[in-house]
């Protein structure tokens, strides 16, 4: 019988085949060891071409780096500052080398404007330096040595500068004292004013009405201060401490039952400091003694009309 010709049998190295004697099986232990061993300095060449070409990179961006100018400076985050006025107050930074320009010289660039409360300061490798502002939010408007400023969240008095004509409903608060310099043209309320201050105005914005109805928030120390409503010369007495949503809950339902009926300046104040009741004074009558307002139980969801006492 002729020997097979299959190539395949040649290579097997089986008995009856010389030229496949001595021959490693495809696919045995032996056989990957020295494919492995024999394909190991091609890799180590291409491993060493690939982390020479790595290092050359690095090489090269860091010394291009260093080369980057500055190709303009972009102001972002804005809503009440003018992007072109910030970006020409940096203007001076372009042309300059990015990695020698400091954060620090970029904030005293911008240190004057009043309402950047944070910024965050990025470098791009296309020579571009990114500032970020965040601004300071207005709360409410005052007078304060003469001119009208802005209250922010944090309780500064800031110079207006046309803020507050982009605002149609910021409270004008009045009152306000005991304040210290913060930086030139910058004043700060103390403290406590200014988070009680907050707390009002959020309960007043989260009301149904009220929010839409105050016209003027007078601060009055020992727990006297008060608000009028928009037509109204009544003073509705708030207090200083806690519970202004409650508060302002009977506001409204005792404006609703009672002022709408007798008229918008039927009392000379309300106050509605009182978890219970609601006290409630007539104008003053010349010539007459003052006598203690009559107070006005309130019922669980309306409050009675009543009868002050004259005085």
């Amino acid at each position: 019988m002729a020997q097979s010709s299959d190539p395949i049998g040649r290579e097997s190295g089986l008995p009856g085949d010389p030229e496949g004697q001595g021959r490693s099986v495809p696919g045995s232990g032996k056989g990957k060891a020295r494919r492995l061993l024999g394909s190991l300095p091609v890799i180590a060449a291409a491993l060493l071409m690939l982390v020479a070409a790595i290092v050359a990179l690095a090489w090269y961006a860091s010394v291009w780096k260093q080369e980057v100018k500055v190709a303009r400076v972009v102001v972002s985050g804005l809503n009440l500052l003018s992007r072109q006025k910030l970006e020409h107050s940096l203007s001076a930074f372009t042309g300059r080398k990015l990695l020698e320009v400091r954060e620090e010289e970029l904030r005293r660039a911008l240190a004057s404007e009043p309402y950047i409360k944070e910024m965050k300061i990025g470098r791009e490798l296309n020579g571009v330096i990114r500032v970020t502002v965040t601004e300071r939010l207005p709360l409410a408007t005052t007078f304060f040595q003469g001119q009208r400023m802005i209250i922010d969240t944090d309780g500064l008095l800031l110079p207006d500068n046309a803020v507050s004509a982009r605002f149609h409903r910021l409270p004008f608060v009045s009152g306000v004292s005991g304040t210290v310099t913060a930086k030139p043209g910058v004043w700060r309320m103390p403290r406590e004013d200014a988070r009680m201050l907050e707390q009002m105005i959020s309960a007043f914005s989260e009301s149904d009405y009220a929010g839409l109805m105050v016209r003027e928030i007078h601060l009055v120390p020992a727990n006297q201060t008060w608000f009028q409503a928009s037509g109204s010369p009544i003073r509705f007495i708030l207090g200083n401490e806690g519970n202004f949503k409650e508060k302002l809950k009977k506001f409204e339902i005792f404006w609703q039952k009672v002022i709408a009926k007798k008229g918008l300046d039927c009392y000379e104040s309300v106050d509605l400091r009182f978890r219970e009741r609601v006290f409630a004074r007539e104008p003053q009558i010349a010539g007459s003694s003052p006598v203690p307002p009559e107070p006005a139980p309130a019922a669980p969801d309306s409050l009675p009309a009543i009868k002050p006492v004259p005085r």
